[in-house]
């Protein structure tokens, strides 16, 4: 089976995504997408020896160079040019797209769909279950698989909290603010300078880490994370602090809920929302029970057993796991 990736060579979460599937599944031919003059992040083509770059929004005789002895594409989010799922069609490779359902624009758009939705997450599984369905589109849910040679396990023992900000997104997605309430004092790793200047002026006992060289050196900073999210479905910081064997404590709510102990989690309310493609509810947590969770974690946790419950966690989404099933998914594709 020749499989197709199309890529990006951000350090964002896109470009981190892209890259560990091309570093695991190995694919037969990787197109990379630039579109630095849209977006102005710096481009690490490194990444993908031997790839085809590409500038700007791909063309189609771009796409259909690049899908020429293929059997199946994968892409996540977007396609970048919809017309490639069309072009595919014709020409017999099927194609698959995980998609991130804050842009989700089939909810708003009339494209070309790929002949497979895959679902990192299961935040708003059920919504686009439905609208698959009613569109003859397989949909199928694989989480996204954490690489543990990489993110290392070690047994955590100490009492030490931390909290990733990484690159805010709309809304303080990963909920610095309600963090930094609850913890003042707490450790802060983020990518962004002027965040971090942001959080220094509002919270002077804290202690605020930038620039730190690679992604799994955050985890150095605490022996448990404390991430309130306040919306999303793919969380890289989730999957690699459990990789690295630290409890994560976050909100109530789905897709949390599928995933971590219920002693990790803690009440929240829905504060507002925002319409990216679809409805998005915002939530925050109660600041009652994340003080309450603090406290029962100084008082009454046993930091190792709670990271040993990390380690089991991880095994069940690492790249061990789910290659297999991500292969098996594109072979059974292939042959419908």
């Amino acid at each position: 089976m020749r499989i197709g990736l199309i890529a990006v060579a951000t350090k964002t979460g896109l470009g981190y995504q892209t890259k560990a599937f091309y570093d695991h599944l190995k694919p037969y031919k990787t197109m990379v997408v630039d579109i630095q003059e849209l977006n102005g992040q710096e481009q690490y083509y490194g990444w993908y020896s031997g790839a085809n770059f590409i500038k700007g929004i791909p063309k189609k005789d771009q796409i259909q160079r690049f899908l020429q002895d293929l059997d199946v594409v994968f892409t996540c989010e977007t396609p970048y040019n919809y017309e490639l799922y069309t072009i595919a069609k014709n020409m017999g490779v099927k194609t698959v797209n995980q998609y991130n359902p804050e842009f989700f624009d089939h909810f708003i758009h009339n494209y070309p769909m790929p002949d497979m939705f895959i679902a990192p997450s299961m935040w708003k599984f059920k919504e686009i279950d439905l609208f698959c369905k009613s569109n003859n589109i397989k949909h199928k849910y694989l989480h996204f698989p954490v690489d543990r040679a990489i993110f290392t396990y070690r047994n955590r023992t100490t009492k030490k909290i931390m909290h990733v900000a990484g690159k805010p997104a709309a809304h303080d997605r990963n909920g610095t603010w309600d963090f930094m309430q609850a913890v003042p004092n707490g450790v802060v790793v983020t990518q962004d300078e002027s965040f971090a200047k942001q959080i220094r002026t509002r919270y002077r006992q804290c202690n605020v880490f930038t620039k730190v060289p690679n992604p799994e050196n955050m985890y150095n900073f605490g022996d448990i994370m404390i991430m309130p999210r306040r919306y999303g479905g793919n969380c890289l910081p989730l999957n690699e602090a459990l990789s690295c064997g630290l409890p994560v404590i976050m909100p109530d709510v789905s897709p949390n809920n599928h995933l971590l102990p219920k002693e990790w989690l803690v009440e929240a309310r829905i504060t507002g929302y925002f319409e990216p493609r679809v409805k998005v509810d915002l939530y925050s947590v109660d600041p009652a029970s994340l003080h309450k969770k603090v406290k029962e974690i100084k008082e009454s946790w046993n930091i190792a057993e709670e990271s040993k419950k990390a380690d089991e966690i991880a095994k069940s989404i690492s790249w061990e796991v789910m290659y297999d099933k991500y292969i098996e998914t594109f072979e059974e594709l292939c042959e419908s």
